[in-house]
């Protein structure tokens, strides 16, 4: 479906709007696209772009790969008496990639798309009609995006030109952005001084390279890209490490990176913990898993508890979970909107469950989101989800088949992997938004 059509099918749901009220013209390679002025003293808005738009793997797809025109009659007032209220509603409707064209019509909607008030519109229009995206990158110039809801593949160009830095791995993604590690320049250069982070979002294809890290904090351990559900223009990165001091002394230390202030602050608190890892955000906290060794009964043994933190106040917390088990691993995950804890073994025949925590009686409860009695088939994979799908796979990619499953209609099925030519870092899940960089 093409922008024009997108746009109609958008106004449609609003009482008194009419087709013939929006029009533009796409014609051949050019892709010229006309939109009626919608104040008296801007009479026509004019955008035009080489190449073909890029399809979405969001809610359908934007292609105008064909040769083809088309025009219809515009009322040269509609715009200007539309409220705005039920244009940013209209355009809030437009997959991502289309709206980041429609900023480019003119300035008047360019500063209009921007305003964190359609961005807030966004967020609450589409915060349950876009499943997370399942992507790996390619060659460090895209991303292969897995639409689980249509079942397909998709190719998502990072840049619009490469920037002068040297990537060196993918370490997050979050948000609608992805966080590569590297360093400045075209050579490759693996000294830990010299490390940089960037961020990049792949629909508007607006970069930015973070300041350097503060002395003592290495780009390594659990690293998150957050996106606040009160500040859906703004990104936050957060490094979580425990560090030890020449006295033995250990120390949990969060170093948060503010999109707003563009700069590090680092948090910390005195800890037992020897480690912490797999990570999740859910409603405004970081959840992480931590282990420690304590005496209990004359014998040291291995324990394992809950650490938040929030990132609102910026508190560090511990909570109780069910982390052991005799017979499978753990890892909190967010599902359904809620902190989940998913049991999984890399045995073949081992069939993950699901526990979730209750808020008002403060309990882990089992939640029958997955079916009953089925197990993975394969050996080896760990899991990964957010929202309404958990995956299984490979992390080391040796094999190429991801197991799926569809918590909302309780399905499992298979995806299979046929590109040869990703990078081997993994999976990661990705939720494609207009989040300013």
């Amino acid at each position: 479906m093409n922008l024009k059509n997108r746009l109609l099918s958008s106004c449609r749901s609003f009482k008194g709007m009419k087709e013939e009220g929006l029009g533009c013209v796409l014609s051949g390679s050019g892709r010229r696209v006309f939109f009626s002025s919608w104040s008296n003293s801007l009479s026509r808005c004019q955008s035009s772009t080489s190449g073909s738009i890029q399809s979405s793997v969001f809610e359908g797809s934007c292609e105008t790969n064909s040769d083809y025109s088309f025009s219809c009659k515009m009322d040269p007032e509609l715009w200007s008496k539309l409220p705005q209220k039920i244009l940013l509603d209209v355009l809030a409707r437009l997959p991502h990639n289309c709206i980041a064209r429609c900023r480019e019509v003119c300035k008047i909607w360019k500063e209009l798309l921007v305003m964190k008030h359609f961005t807030d519109r966004i967020v609450s229009v589409r915060k349950s009609h876009t499943p997370f995206l399942l992507v790996c990158v390619k060659r460090y110039q895209a991303i292969m995006a897995y639409n689980p809801s249509m079942k397909e593949w998709r190719e998502i160009f990072i840049w619009k030109k490469s920037p002068n830095f040297q990537i060196h791995c993918l370490r997050a993604a979050g948000g609608g952005l992805l966080c590569f590690k590297g360093n400045l320049g075209k050579r490759k250069n693996v000294e830990d001084g010299d490390t940089r982070l960037l961020v990049v979002n792949p629909i508007t294809k607006l970069w930015r390279i973070l300041p350097s890290l503060p002395p003592g904090i290495r780009a390594s351990g659990c690293v998150n890209v957050i996106v606040l559900e009160n500040e859906p223009n703004q990104f936050k990165i957060l490094f979580m490490q425990i560090h030890r001091d020449p006295h033995a002394q250990r120390r949990l230390v969060g170093t948060l990176y503010d999109s707003a202030a563009d700069m590090w602050i680092t948090y910390c608190e005195d800890t037992t913990l020897e480690s912490i890892y797999r990570s999740v955000y859910v409603n405004g906290s970081m959840h992480y898993i931590g282990s420690e060794r304590v005496h209990e009964n004359g014998a040291i043994v291995s324990r394992r508890q809950g650490v938040s933190f929030d990132m609102y106040s910026k508190v560090f917390s511990r909570f109780e979970a069910p982390l052991i088990s005799e017979v499978g691993a753990k890892k909190f995950m967010e599902l359904h909107g809620r902190l989940s804890l998913v049991t999984f073994s890399t045995v073949a025949t081992f069939s993950p469950s699901v526990q979730q925590f209750d808020e008002q009686t403060g309990t882990w409860v089992d939640a029958q989101l997955l079916p009953a009695g089925v197990g993975l088939g394969v050996q080896g994979y760990v899991p990964l989800g957010q929202g309404s799908y958990l995956y299984f796979a490979d992390p080391h990619r040796q094999s190429k088949t991801v197991v799926c499953y569809d918590l909302l209609n309780r399905q499992r099925f298979l995806i299979e992997d046929a590109f040869p030519d990703l990078r081997f870092e993994g999976y990661k899940l990705y939720h494609p938004s207009l989040c300013s960089v």
